[in-house]
């Protein structure tokens, strides 16, 4: 019999609120805390699960040794000083991507939860989908043949609806897609931005560099005239592509030698993308199995956007991944 994981949940934002919504969702999960510094965001959240309790304070939380598991859903530049807190509570914790702002705080978090032997799991919510997942099967299948390049696009329309820039709140989950289709990290990054008014970037166009030669493309924006999601990834002998806003996420397979020249549209599972990984989650806390956490590829994803980062900022130059 699986146990029930006390949880939760710290930040009740609109993605905690959507985060808290799912993992409640799930059986043998008791939502026992909602904690928010905004009163009205607490009393917003009140109706997610009966009976969880409200707070402003997070250590009354913590205090809770019924709550095993706790979501991190703060504003991104919060994440490593509330993510230690838990962590040093002895808590397992799945935290909003990106881990940290620095690579060294990232690091942190992964040596202090190896250190409690807590699980520790990071939002990179595109490795859940099955789209991504299924292409991941066909890239290590060979099916492509050698892989040679990957374009992924993130438009969103209007400004900035949060703090921080395009680089840091919307390509951490195209450079997450990168590292997890070529199975390494790039050895240095080159970016150019461009920002409108008083946002620190509205655009950002960056390539990753791999050691083997595979180039990595990631044009991340806001402000466009549509929203756009969705990658190609090209191989030596096949390519897919991928549009995230048909239907349920749509993933082609295309051949060259294919006589009709069509590509072909691949069957997938249906399953939701952050139940997956909420699941998955809970699942390993209940195990009590740390080594079901990412943090190894949440801090490696840090590394790569703290380089592009510092690339932004001398216009484009190649900036070594740390």
């Amino acid at each position: 019999m699986t146990p029930t994981v006390g949880v939760a949940l710290i930040g009740a934002g609109p993605w905690g609120l959507t985060l808290g919504r799912a993992a409640a969702r799930l059986p043998n999960v008791d939502l026992r805390w909602i904690c928010d510094l905004d009163e009205k965001r607490r009393t917003g959240a009140a109706t997610l699960a009966p009976g969880s309790r409200l707070t402003a304070e997070l250590d009354e939380a913590l205090g809770d040794p019924r709550v095993k598991a706790v979501l991190v859903a703060v504003d991104s530049p919060r994440h490593h000083l509330v993510g230690r807190r838990v962590l040093e509570a002895n808590r397992h914790a799945l935290i909003e991507k990106p881990m940290a702002m620095t690579a060294a705080d990232a690091r942190e978090l992964s040596r202090l939860a190896a250190a409690r032997r807590r699980l520790l799991s990071v939002g990179h919510l595109l490795l859940h989908h099955p789209a991504v997942r299924r292409a991941r099967q066909l890239l290590a299948q060979g099916v492509l043949g050698q892989p040679l390049w990957l374009e992924s696009t993130r438009l969103a329309s209007g400004p900035a609806r949060s703090p921080g820039g395009a680089w840091w709140t919307l390509a951490p989950h195209d450079v997450s897609l990168a590292l997890h289709f070529f199975g390494a990290t790039p050895d240095r990054v080159t970016a150019l931005s461009r920002a409108a008014g008083d946002e620190v970037d509205t655009v950002v166009w960056a390539t990753l560099h791999f050691p083997d030669g595979t180039l990595a493309h990631i044009h991340v924006g806001r402000r466009a005239p549509e929203k756009r999601r969705g990658f190609q990834v090209v191989g030596s002998e096949r390519a897919l592509s991928f549009d995230e806003l048909i239907g349920n996420g749509e993933l082609r397979l295309h051949d060259p030698a294919r006589p009709d020249g069509q590509a072909q549209i691949l069957a997938l599972e249906h399953d939701d993308p952050l139940s997956a990984q909420c699941r998955e989650f809970m699942a390993g806390v209940a195990r009590g199995a740390v080594e079901a956490g990412n943090a190894a590829h949440a801090l490696a994803v840090v590394r790569v956007l703290e380089a592009g980062a510092q690339s932004i900022r001398q216009g484009g130059a190649p900036v070594d991944v740390a």
